[in-house]
């Protein structure tokens, strides 16, 4: 008698296992195609340190929990170049220059009209201050410096300028050679000239035209704290 009741116990449990069998199945693979999926939103999405950064100090300042460092974050940098522009006291000049934030890093711009002489590569005496208040933020931060000229569409054809990547590339030499000049380490610093092949606004309207106020905002220097390389 105890015999049969082992034996109908155990073809009950061998039934409840039979059922639940399916069911873990199903679960795991839904709990696999859901992981598959989230991997690939990871993959499809764009991590922009930038944006983490300054949502990570933003938390730490909330919390009163801020690490103090002896290094800039790049939130830091961003409005330590916002301070230098609100401090200086010509309106106009302030107005000209930018500073903007994207996963590239922090980047500076520099219209060319206050840089440099039209078709020069002679660095205009007035930027030299912007340049110094801009020295303190490198050395107290870790990131790489990129400096990157650009022209308009228009040629230039001169015997030290054949074409504006010559231009370009060396009013960003120039920046670079100031800096080393004011203490910056050259190892850290970088020189690219990119020519009208990067301009912020269309150089002509539809009929070919040229815009010469979009011109003149493609012309310009951009000192970049790289996150990215």
């Amino acid at each position: 008698m105890a015999e049969q009741k082992d034996r109908k116990k155990r073809k009950e449990t061998e039934e409840e296992g039979d059922e639940a069998e399916p069911w873990l199945l199903v679960y795991g693979d839904m709990m696999t195609l859901l992981m598959a999926f989230f991997v690939l939103l990871f993959s499809m999405s764009t991590i922009d340190p930038v944006k983490l950064s300054m949502f990570g100090d933003a938390v730490g300042d909330a919390l009163h929990q801020k690490k103090k460092t002896e290094t800039y974050s790049i939130a830091e940098i961003h409005n330590k170049i916002k301070e230098v522009i609100n401090n200086i006291e010509d309106e106009d000049l302030k107005k000209k220059l930018e500073v903007v934030s994207d996963p590239r890093g922090v980047t500076l711009k520099i219209p060319s009209e206050i840089s440099f002489p039209s078709g020069s590569a002679v660095l205009n005496t007035d930027i030299y201050s912007i340049l110094g208040e801009i020295e303190p933020i490198i050395g107290n931060s870790r990131f790489p410096i990129a400096v990157e000229g650009h022209t308009d569409n228009v040629p230039i054809r001169t015997p030290i300028f054949p074409s504006n990547w010559e231009l370009s590339a060396s009013r960003a030499s120039q920046v670079v050679k100031y800096f080393i000049k004011i203490g910056v380490d050259p190892q850290r610093l970088q020189a690219i000239g990119y020519a009208d092949t990067r301009p912020l606004m269309p150089n002509l309207d539809e009929q070919g035209a040229p815009i010469s106020v979009n011109q003149s905002k493609n012309r310009r220097v951009e000192i970049i704290f790289l996150t990215l390389g």
